[in-house]
């Protein structure tokens, strides 16, 4: 009786250990929940879910990223290409006394605009859009030869006239991307008297929600270069346009903080047309560029027959 009765104890260890040995020994390495910590004998839970890959942040949020071609810098020192002219085509998206022209890509989200904006009581009314390379440099002659007729030597009318129109190739009309925008019965650029209309009050607040941001806001003219307009407005797409709008910073400032231009100011991410010269001349790209239809656009505008001499 005894010999059986150790026998029952020493199967009873037996059956035990084969069950320690299978839960624990055998299975460890895969079972991540209730693991023993060998060296401290602590119980570690480990869920699965945080084991699990999650995308990096960069890829979810570029999901939500709207027209990304258009988020660039244009100014002294991010000039646009020689040839951005015959990249882009353009369509009509106001007229008045003349026809002002936009980007075709960024044309629909104007439109919306305009007609929320008319839907809301404003009649917005646009006074500068697209301008030609030529026009621009007829803009920007014109504007120091006005200075110059009102005494200034021509040293001091090129500077004055440097903070408030852009060099041709500087000037984001030249991308297609600006408006200048008011009202047909406030019309005035000599002063910021734009600002106290209710037209500029509901741009400061449903702009972005149709991808426009002010471009050249009060107090950061030693920043971008060019005074406060407050009728001048860029497209940059929904996404930036609302977080631009939301840090309360201009579009050099912001590329700034996200890291995108060097100590100079030169965008080195985020860069448009830049980007795209890139890659046309990597070396794995080969290929004759391919024939394009010539670009929509529109003839330049004697200077005499413009309404607004401050322009940027």
């Amino acid at each position: 009786m005894r010999g059986i009765k150790y026998l029952l104890i020493i199967t009873a260890l037996l059956l035990a250990l084969a069950f320690v040995l299978t839960k624990f020994v055998f299975k460890g390495g895969n079972d991540k929940e209730g693991a023993e910590n060998a060296e401290t004998g602590e119980t570690v839970t480990v869920s699965v879910s945080e084991t699990e890959t999650t995308p990096p942040p960069e890829e979810e949020e570029d999901e939500n990223i709207d027209n990304k071609w258009a988020m660039f810098l244009v100014n002294k020192k991010n000039p646009l290409p020689a040839d951005y002219d015959s990249r882009i085509e353009t369509k009509v998206v106001f007229e008045s006394w003349r026809e002002y022209f936009l980007d075709v890509r960024a044309a629909g989200y104007l439109e919306k605009m305009l007609k929320a904006a008319e839907n809301d009581g404003i009649d917005l009314y646009v006074v500068s859009a697209y301008r030609t390379i030529e026009y621009q440099q007829q803009n920007f002659d014109n504007s120091v030869q006005d200075r110059v007729d009102r005494g200034m030597s021509y040293d001091d009318a090129y500077a004055d006239t440097l903070a408030e129109v852009a060099l041709p190739g500087e000037s984001e009309h030249n991308a297609g991307l600006a408006l200048d925008i008011m009202v047909e019965e406030y019309q005035n650029m000599d002063d910021d008297g734009f600002e106290d209309t209710e037209a500029f009050a509901w741009l400061d607040k449903h702009a972005a929600e149709y991808g426009f941001i002010l471009r050249y806001p009060k107090g950061k003219q030693e920043i971008t270069g060019i005074i406060y307009e407050p009728w001048h407005y860029r497209f940059v797409g929904v996404y930036y346009a609302n977080e631009i709008k939301k840090s309360g910073l201009c579009l050099e400032e912001y590329y700034e903080q996200q890291g995108w231009t060097d100590g100079n100011g030169k965008a080195v991410k985020m860069r448009g047309p830049w980007d795209e010269d890139d890659k046309k001349n990597a070396p794995a790209e080969t290929t004759a560029p391919k024939e394009t239809e010539p670009k929509k656009t529109m003839a330049a505008t004697p200077y005499s027959e413009q309404k607004a001499t401050i322009i940027v």
